[in-house]
């Protein structure tokens, strides 16, 4: 810090002063460095580590400068503070208390009672430790004494750069330049509002009189303060103040106009303009009708050349129409027009409302459409809502740009009834930003202030299919094709597992069909023939030799017909003859048999090869006793000499011919209690088949068996 530390109050004559650096490092004294064999300059951290033994206190910081050049970790460590200066400025109900001595000034956290009223130009003896602070190191007191009573310490002149480096925080400062408002809130910060050199300056005054303020606006002044520092809560500067005891603070280098309306005229075109004697620090005044009102904030007005924008806090309210007066301090914003800060407007008569000039999109960033009503329109493509007012974005063209309205969302003025994609006609004040990068490919947008929610007019709704509506509509498309996909699995399911009931049940009855069938034909076949060899068996055995043959011979034919039909019951109900090679086989050989013992000589007519198909039993079944039957009428009633049997397998399809060169008959005249043809018919259309018959008287007989095959 370039200054040496006082020795530690009470210490003992081998407790050694340290010197400490700016840049964080500490010089150890010549006794200590060969006792402990250090280096000349070694870091803080170290040292505190190697002095640990024998350094049981921190160096007493005795000036403000000492306090001030402390890092924020170092002021943490608590150095003793042992600081005597004069009260620069004090606010004990604030807890804040300035004081400076010969190498410049410090703030002190002061809390509670000290024994006495602290007064600016008190000689104050702090005694206490160090904080980090907010911004910069400061002091905790532990004792505050007054000592003396001396002057304030001479002003040092600075500029607005130099207080906003920092280096001037906590010093007694003299600033320069034009008062520019009165402030009236927050209390802390009442005052005014200074401007000189390229920034703006916060005087917040101990004891402010407002009407003597109020007649220091746009005057040249030089004020005697502390200069603060606002910051925020990461300790970074962003604004600079000066904290003043009181108005006897302030000297009034050039006064102010005493009637500030009695400036010359000016019109908006010509502000900011270059102008070798005129100065742009003081107030203008300027004239024209009033387009839009932002209380508290703005106030736009058009003089008949073009808009203005007067930023003042007076609330005063005023309508579309009203023509004003205004004064403030011209600016260069940031907007490409100059604005008229801190003013002040008075109303002088009332004329026409200014008409909206009509403009396209594309000539909304010109300077001279800035702060002017203007009309255009374009395509609705957002809105947005918020607690205090209102946006549109809109497109005309190539061309985005915003309508802004101060007013919350509600039955007067509410935007959100204009769907999105509706043509529109806006009304509005123009406000085209600053372009300083005259390079840029893209510069800023411009856009609309709107008085109300009348400056919007619906030319054209959308159409109905826009594109969230198509979205939603394709959603629900989407979701009722999800839950029909859903319920068609569902549904498949449950056919699935009904098709299992019913193909159980199916075959639970197919089973038992057949089971019955088997029965039946049990009963029938071998019933009958079981019967009829008892009756033959039970008949007198000491009748004639010739009836007991003939008994005999019936037994015998009947016992050879039980083993037949015997036979072909179990051959329909063998699963391994579910195929059509068996059945074309069986059937074969059934016909050869048959025919065996007659005098119709047969010719058979079998396919080369047969293909793969499996044949149900209940099919081979009523398919044989039809075949049976056919053979046993041909025998019977045919008379034929020759029958030709022939099986043609061509899939989809088997069909059997049985074809004799009998008597023949006609068909029409068979008597209707003929039961053999019938049952063919039956038979074949039990298994979804087809019986065909052509016959004539003398010309034989031909039977067509045909079937499905899969």
């Amino acid at each position: 810090m370039g200054s040496e530390a006082g020795r530690a109050a009470g210490s003992s004559s081998n407790m050694a002063s340290v010197k400490i650096e700016p840049a964080g490092w500490v010089r150890v004294p010549r006794s200590l460095k060969h006792s402990a064999r250090f280096l000349r300059l070694v870091p803080v951290p170290a040292l505190w580590a190697g002095l640990a033994a024998a350094q049981t206190q921190l160096p007493v910081l005795t000036t403000s400068r000492e306090v001030h050049q402390l890092t924020a970790e170092q002021a943490g460590r608590k150095y003793p503070v042992r600081v005597r200066g004069v009260i620069t400025f004090v606010s004990e109900p604030l807890g804040q208390l300035f004081i400076q001595d010969e190498t410049g000034g410090i703030f002190v956290e002061i809390q509670g009672d000290y024994g006495f009223r602290m007064q600016p130009g008190q000689v104050l003896q702090v005694e206490g430790v160090s904080a980090p602070g907010g911004y910069a190191p400061d002091i905790e007191p532990s004792r505050v004494q007054r000592v003396g009573q001396g002057p304030l310490p001479t002003p040092r002149k600075v500029t607005f750069d130099q207080m906003a480096a920092g280096q001037e925080d906590c010093n007694w400062v003299e600033f320069s330049g034009v008062v520019r408002c009165v402030r009236t809130s927050p209390l802390s910060w009442a005052g005014l509002d200074m401007v000189g050199g390229r920034g703006r300056v916060i005087v917040a005054l101990g004891q402010p009189a407002p009407e003597a303020c109020q007649r220091l606006v746009d005057a040249e002044v030089s004020v005697r303060g502390v200069c603060i520092a606002q910051f925020n809560r990461k300790g970074q500067l962003i604004q600079v103040a000066l904290q003043a005891p009181g108005m006897a603070e302030i000297s009034v280098t050039k006064p102010a106009p005493a009637d500030p309306f009695g400036a010359p005229l000016r019109q908006s075109g010509h502000l900011l303009q270059y102008a070798p004697r005129e100065e742009h620090v003081h107030r203008v005044k300027v004239r024209g009708v009033v387009t839009l009102q932002q209380a508290g904030r703005s106030l736009f007005i058009s003089d008949g050349t073009e808009g203005l924008c007067v930023e003042t806090r007076q609330t005063t309210p005023v309508q579309p129409g009203d023509l004003v007066e205004a004064v403030g301090f011209p600016a260069a914003g940031e907007y490409v027009s100059p604005v008229l800060q801190d003013a002040v407007f008075r109303k002088i008569g009332a004329v026409a409302p200014v008409p909206a000039l009509e403009i396209r999109a594309e000539d909304g960033r010109r300077d001279t459409n800035h702060a002017a009503l203007v009309q255009l329109e374009g395509v609705v493509l957002n809105r947005v809502e918020r607690v205090r007012d209102q946006t549109l974005q809109l497109r005309a063209g190539s061309v985005v740009f915003d309508a802004h309205l101060d007013a919350p969302a509600g039955p007067q003025h509410r935007l959100a009834s204009i769907p999105e994609g509706s043509r529109v006609r806006v009304t509005g004040v123009c406000l085209v930003p600053a372009n300083l990068q005259l390079l840029a490919p893209n510069p800023q947008p411009f856009s609309l202030l709107l008085r109300s929610a009348g400056d919007v007019q619906v030319l054209e709704r959308p159409s109905w299919w826009t594109v969230r509506h198509s979205l939603w509509v394709l959603g629900v498309m989407l979701a009722v094709f999800c839950s029909s996909l859903a319920w068609v699995a569902v549904l498949r399911n449950r056919v699935r597992a009904q098709t299992r009931i019913i193909r159980e049940k199916a075959q639970r009855e197919a089973a038992l069909e057949e089971r019955t069938r088997i029965a039946r034909d049990l009963h029938d076949e071998l019933g009958a023939s079981l019967t009829q060899i008892a009756l033959l068996s039970d008949r007198p055995r000491a009748a004639a030799p010739a009836e007991l043959s003939e008994n005999l011979r019936k037994v015998s034919m009947t016992t050879r017909e039980m083993a037949q039909s015997l036979d072909e019951i179990v051959w329909a109900v063998n699963p391994q003859h579910d195929t059509l090679e068996g059945l074309v086989e069986y059937l074969s050989q059934s016909a050869e048999a048959f025919l065996e013992e007659t005098p119709i000589r047969s010719r058979l007519k079998l396919p080369a090869t047969l293909p793969r198909c499996p044949i149900p039993a209940e099919v081979r079944h009523e398919l044989f006793l039809a075949f049976k039957e056919a053979l046993n009428n041909a025998v019977r009633h045919a008379e034929a000499s020759e029958m030709d049997i022939a099986f043609t397998a061509a899939p989809p399809h088997l069909q059997i011919v049985v074809a004799d060169n009998g008597i023949g008959f006609d068909p029409a005249g068979v008597r209707a209690g003929g039961s053999g043809l019938k049952n063919m018919r039956q038979r074949l259309e039990a298994i979804s088949g087809q019986f065909e018959l052509s016959s004539r008287p003398g010309g034989g007989t031909v039977i067509k068996f045909t079937i499905g095959l899969k």
